[in-house]
């Protein structure tokens, strides 16, 4: 009786140092990705850190009150995967929706083969259509692709149904196409395009039902408003955090997220909870910013979105994003020797405005998160970060280029001296390699897409990211694509851009976190930092590389807290 009270008292005052979820856990092979940790068996995990890490009969000797846990003694234990660039809102969307796409996807509710000509994506709608009930419903479908699929008008949907409305989201999520009553329903009318200038009235027209970039940006609220309504939203943000945590992954990062703090409350009900296997962290998009403010109030609305998050979602101070060029799957970004098929591709953001933000945001210490697609528009992120590099050098500024889809090899060299970082879109490589080698690019230029070799041995910190929807968001997948670089016609696209495994497994984790400015607590399985972790059914860098995206993801430790898959 005595000891119990003294245990009680012990307790209370924590000074009685065991946890009950305190404990040793042991596995068949642990992947620190720290150089001080190497064949390692097991991981002391104290509260919701690593304490310690060495062999169960070491640690088990040290620690004797300490449970050991043996039920992943048959696993591999990687640091936990970090998502740096995911959209919870468009992959919300995407995975309520009918998912007719190039690629299979395999989602928590359902199951999509790809399709990859205009009969199969027009047959497959019509059938999604015909099987519908209510015959008022919206109808969004998600997935097309215009260089796969063929030109896309309001009057191709308006023969599937012209009563039924049909908004078609097409595979890059900068273009929407709708029927006659989609438009009718969303209340869209030629003087929403009213504002653009000429440039930009030309990604949109409301005779084809075809709105594109910033013409989409014209239209988007009136659209949102359904297809982002609480009901809609929050189921498919459900969905999506299934789809998240059965890929592994303990972390995600969303730079760009929309500026609507209702659209983020609904983010915060299903991911801020405790229960939620993951933590989210959230940067600003000074593009959507923009189009509520002016320049001279950029950075106090930056500032206002810290308090956004709540619980397991936060707002990440003094990280920013921008944007040069256009979407990889719309063929619009913008390259320096053009097309073959003589399109231009399209700035997101105008030079001036562009200039005026990088500028505000350098000035005040940001790390700046930039959208770029094109080598025209990675020139255009270089020159203006060597202009504030001059005028106001700083060092450790981690200017991170972001999706980096097409590049010339002379930049890659000043990506180096200026001091940048990549998060890389490796899956473009696999299901546009093919296609835009015979369309739009050509095949020197689109071996060579997401070069990763060359960003790799020049020594820059380099992470991958799959902007699900944009990808499957899957760290394995995304390591699969990086280190095989197969594509649709079953050959290695640019053999000198592939890289090792190990250089892909620290792309999902610890140069994530570098990318994030978390490495200190995150990315590597070290003492001191959280015990996040992702089990595997095997190892990745043993495995053939081939079978990458075969390895089955078994659970998550995150922050000290198992998560069953």
């Amino acid at each position: 009786m005595k000891f119990f009270i003294l245990f009680t008292v012990l307790l209370s005052l924590n000074l009685f140092s065991i946890n009950s979820t305190d404990r040793i856990v042991v596995a068949k092979e642990i992947i620190t990705l720290d150089d001080r940790y190497q064949n390692i068996d097991a991981i002391f995990i104290k509260g919701d850190r690593i304490h310690s890490v060495g062999s169960k009969d070491k640690l088990s000797k040290e620690f004797p009150d300490i449970r050991v846990d043996t039920s992943h003694e048959n696993n591999i234990i990687v640091p936990g995967f970090i998502e740096h660039h995911i959209h919870p809102l468009l992959a919300g969307i995407t995975m309520n929706s009918e998912i007719v796409a190039i690629d299979d996807w395999d989602v928590p509710h359902k199951k999509s083969a790809g399709v990859r000509d205009r009969d199969g994506y027009l047959k497959r709608l019509s059938t999604i259509e015909n099987n519908m009930s209510d015959a008022e419903e919206l109808l969004v479908s998600w997935g097309f692709h215009h260089y796969f699929h063929g030109k896309l008008t309001r009057q191709d949907l308006d023969l599937i149904s012209k009563d039924r409305p049909i908004l078609i989201i097409h595979r890059s999520f900068h273009e929407f196409i709708m029927n006659s009553s989609a438009l009718n329903l969303f209340g869209i009318t030629e003087k929403d395009l009213g504002h653009l200038n000429k440039e930009e009235k030309n990604l949109a027209s409301f005779k084809e039902g075809h709105f594109a970039e910033r013409g989409l940006i014209a239209v988007m609220p009136k659209v949102m408003k359904y297809i982002a309504a609480p009901q809609r939203i929050i189921a498919g943000l459900k969905i999506t955090e299934k789809y998240i945590h059965q890929n592994g992954i303990t972390l995600i990062a969303n730079p760009g997220s929309m500026h609507d703090k209702n659209i983020q409350k609904a983010k915060n009900f299903v991911f801020g909870d405790k229960e939620t296997p993951f933590r989210s962290l959230y940067i600003p998009s000074a593009l959507y910013m923009l189009e509520h403010t002016d320049i001279l109030n950029l950075l106090e609305e930056t500032k206002k979105q810290l308090s956004w998050g709540q619980g397991k979602v936060e707002f990440l101070p003094n990280h920013i994003k921008l944007f040069t060029d256009g979407a990889m799957y719309s063929q619009n970004m913008v390259l320096r020797d053009g097309y073959l098929d003589g399109h231009q591709g399209a700035w997101l953001m105008e030079n001036d405005i562009f200039k005026d933000a990088f500028r505000l945001f350098w000035d005040a210490g940001y790390q700046i998160h930039v959208h770029q697609n094109g080598d025209a528009g990675l020139d255009r992120l270089l020159d203006v970060l060597d202009e504030n590099m001059q005028r106001n050098p700083r060092k450790d500024h981690r200017t991170t280029v972001v999706h980096f889809g097409y590049s010339a090899f002379d930049q890659i060299e000043r990506m180096k001296r200026l001091g940048v970082i990549v998060s890389a879109n490796p899956y473009y490589v696999p299901v546009l390699s093919d296609l835009y080698s015979r369309k739009g690019v050509g095949y020197e230029r689109s071996q060579q897409m997401v070069r990763l070799g060359d960003v790799n041995r020049a020594g820059i910190v380099l992470s991958l990211h799959s902007d699900m929807p944009m990808a499957p968001a899957s760290p394995l997948v995304l390591m699969h694509s990086a280190v095989n670089r197969v594509n649709y016609a079953d050959e290695v696209a640019g053999p000198n851009q592939r890289i090792s495994a190990i250089t892909a497994l620290k792309g999902v984790t610890l140069n994530s976190a570098y990318t994030l400015g978390i490495e200190d607590n995150y990315g590597s399985i070290t003492p001191g930092k959280f015990a996040n972790f992702t089990i595997l059914s095997e190892n990745p860098l043993s495995i053939d590389p081939l079978r990458i995206d075969q390895i089955n993801v078994e659970g998550t430790i995150v922050e000290g807290r198992l998560f069953q898959k």
